[in-house]
């Protein structure tokens, strides 16, 4: 099976069952430029045709309507995304998963597009290199998987990046993830404050980018 026309055998998934206790309260629901970190996540997603499921925590409140998307529940108390992943995977009704977390906000679709046409014959994984770093997330998780988490979680471990070393990866060179995102954003991270912060900027930049450019345009007409 290759990635490409394979749309059908992948479902989409957001992770948004952290606790923000970095960022001091309930991350998921946290808005940005009008819309909550976990709309955004899912919005991204659900503009590559995947549906969507959201991974939650046990009796965590729904960021979103039940209607929207079909709600997953951790299986493991405070087990971190490596626990979202395991109750991901083990309800998964297709093969592959595009997997990826609420707190990146800035998500290209293009990029989300760009990994879900990856050969995938011979991996369990698709994910990105960034700098000197693989990326777990975004990601595609194949049900494959699911074995290699279980035993993670069962030696402690929390660390994606940790389980990806027992995998079979297609890793997507920096190159490539920037035909579809030039600046990268797709890999910013809101987890503190500082971070928030930054986002907000970033989206009152372009807010302004967007106005100059509207401006522009009417003047020419």
């Amino acid at each position: 099976m290759s990635g490409t026309g394979a749309a059908s055998d992948v479902i989409g998934a957001v992770l948004a069952g952290g606790r923000g206790r970095r960022i001091g309260g309930d991350k998921p629901s946290i808005e940005l430029g009008g819309r909550t970190l976990a709309r955004r996540a899912v919005d991204a997603v659900r503009m590559t045709g995947l549906d969507v499921a959201l991974v939650l925590r046990p009796h965590q409140p729904v960021p979103l309507t039940a209607r929207t998307v079909e709600v997953v529940r951790d299986e493991l108390e405070d087990a971190g995304p490596l626990g979202g992943l395991q109750a991901l995977l083990r309800r998964l009704p297709s093969e592959w998963a595009l997997v990826v977390p609420c707190d990146q906000p800035f998500l290209a679709p293009d990029l989300l597009r760009g990994l879900l046409d990856q050969p995938r014959e011979d991996v369990d994984v698709v994910v990105g290199w960034l700098v000197t770093w693989l990326q777990p997330l975004p990601g595609l998780y194949r049900r494959t998987c699911l074995p290699f988490v279980e035993r993670a979680l069962a030696r402690g471990e929390r660390s994606l990046r940790e389980l990806l070393d027992a995998l079979r990866l297609r890793e997507v060179s920096e190159t490539d993830l920037r035909q579809w995102d030039p600046q990268m954003l797709s890999y910013v991270n809101v987890n503190t404050p500082a971070d928030l912060a930054r986002a907000r900027a970033l989206v009152a930049s372009a807010g302004r980018e967007r106005r100059e450019l509207q401006k522009t345009l009417s003047h020419r007409r």
